[in-house]
């Protein structure tokens, strides 16, 4: 290449590089060089050349003397301090002592309640007139009954409430709206893989698309388009669902059909057998093959059929043939149940009992005197999946046959009524008007947290518990300043 058409920066370099070197970097450039020369005369010197080497070997075997000689008095001076002084034990490090240190993750839970069982009770001793001196027994009273009642909660948490110790896999017929999609929800928020059905596609895709972006879009939910009334739809579903999840822990048979709001003389043919394949047969088709594929994995498995109205027996005008249906639930259960036993079957048979959800199929044909029977017996489908899966899967780890878990019981059917005046308007005006928000409004909106509420206290298993705390630490108060009345003179 022509210099002219060079580069710049080749063409600097091939300047002379003393040009960028400062006036010290000469000097110190010089100095080298004189050593150098000098050095190559005194080797050319036979005389000098053995007073070179003597001088060499001097320099280089005094500092290894000394070095030597500071090893050695090392030595003697760590020997002497050992003598001296007795060996210590080496300090764990702080891994060590965070191992030695129990686990007191929840600890503030029992230790608040007795304390706060203590101060409760003998505040309020003390401020009776009567029990001013009992103000020591007391707080221990409180105390134990603290004590007592922690103790029954922690049993009950770890020996009738237990949850799996591996994450399960469900299926969830279905699954894409109302109650199943609220049960698929619960199971995603505890670690659950799910895989939820619809009759078609789409709505499976979107329905799992909405429960990624509810709970989160690395929760592990497939879906597969499936009609229960069909048996090789339902064998489809078993043979993907098994393929994708490699085993089947727990079966919920949700889909159903009510059919019209309307007199049974009036139903057509083609209305009742839509309600009877879906709802009945559906979940027969759906139960045996899921009790099959089941049977044949090393820990079985269970199955939940969901009830509904006239699965108690009680008259269901206007949804005749779908009270028909449902009462052969709870039937079914206690058949399938003897058979599992009598042939040494694996799979547990269920019933899931959610009472008056507010879907789309409870408000089909309900007029406004309905509606307001809603507004005290009704609750949110998140409410209520709050409180079946958690019971869902305590039976699944617990591995427990023939179970009936009812969200609507009896205690709870009287609470609401006797709280009826409080919870007039709840989800209905007067003239039946809609008052309650959206599903993605009560998921995320303004109605979030009041959401979230309501189902940590659905999901509460020491309710029944938690009424016989309040009743002891009452009946102790009355003991108490009963006695301490007695004990004082009388005028």
């Amino acid at each position: 290449m022509p210099a002219e058409r060079a580069p710049i920066a080749a063409r600097r370099g091939a300047q002379p590089v003393a040009s960028n070197i400062s006036g010290f970097q000469r000097r110190k450039s010089a100095a080298a060089v004189v050593r150098v020369e000098g050095a190559a005369r005194l080797r050319s010197s036979p005389g000098l050349s053995k007073l070179a080497g003597a001088a060499k070997r001097a320099s280089l075997e005094k500092p290894a003397q000394a070095a030597r000689q500071r090893k050695d008095s090392a030595a003697l001076n760590s020997a002497a301090l050992a003598v001296a002084q007795p060996r210590r034990a080496a300090l764990p490090s702080p891994l060590a002592w965070a191992a030695a240190v129990p686990d007191l993750d929840g600890l503030h839970k029992p230790v608040g309640l007795v304390l706060a069982s203590a101060f409760v009770l003998s505040a309020s001793v003390q401020m009776s007139s009567a029990g001013a001196a009992a103000g020591g027994v007391s707080a221990l009273t409180g105390a134990a009954i603290g004590v007592l009642f922690a103790a029954l909660n922690r049993f009950g948490m770890r020996r009738f409430w237990a949850a799996p110790r591996a994450p399960l896999n469900v299926v969830v017929t279905g699954g894409t709206r109302g109650i199943g999609k609220a049960i698929a929800r619960e199971f995603l928020l505890a670690g659950d893989r799910v895989v939820i059905t619809s009759r078609t596609a789409a709505g499976v895709r979107r329905a799992i698309a909405e429960l990624r972006s509810e709970v989160s879009p690395d929760v592990w939910v497939a879906g597969v388009a499936c009609d229960v009334a069909s048996p090789s739809g339902v064998q489809r579903l078993v043979e993907s669902a098994s393929v994708q999840l490699g085993s089947i822990n727990v079966w919920i048979n949700n889909a159903g059909c009510s059919g019209s709001f309307q007199a049974f003389m009036d139903a057509t043919p083609e209305q009742l057998r839509a309600v009877v394949t879906t709802n009945l047969q559906g979940s027969l088709l759906c139960t045996r093959a899921a009790m099959r594929a089941m049977a044949k994995q090393p820990g079985g498995g269970h199955v939940f059929n969901m009830d509904g109205a006239g699965a108690d027996g009680m008259a269901t005008p206007q949804y005749a043939a779908y009270g028909a249906t449902k009462a052969g639930i709870a039937q079914l259960m206690g058949s399938l149940k003897a058979e599992a036993a009598q042939q040494g079957v694996p799979v547990g048979v269920h019933t899931l009992s959610p009472g008056m959800v507010l879907t789309d199929l409870l408000l089909e044909g309900a007029s406004d005197t309905n509606k307001q029977i809603f507004n005290i017996l009704c609750e949110q489908p998140e409410t209520v999946a709050a409180f079946l899966v958690p019971r869902v899967r305590t039976v699944a780890a617990r591995r427990e046959a023939g179970r009936y878990i009812r969200y609507l019981t009896i205690a709870r059917a009287l609470e609401r009524l006797i709280t009826a005046p409080m919870n007039a308007n709840r989800f209905f005006d007067r003239e039946g008007r809609r008052l309650y928000a959206k599903e993605r409004e009560r998921m995320y909106g303004q109605k979030k947290r009041r959401t979230e509420r309501l189902a940590a206290r659905a999901a509460r298993r020491s309710r029944t518990l938690a009424l016989a705390y309040s009743a002891s630490v009452a009946a102790s108060y009355l003991i108490l300043v009963v006695n301490a009345a007695a004990a004082l003179p009388h005028s």
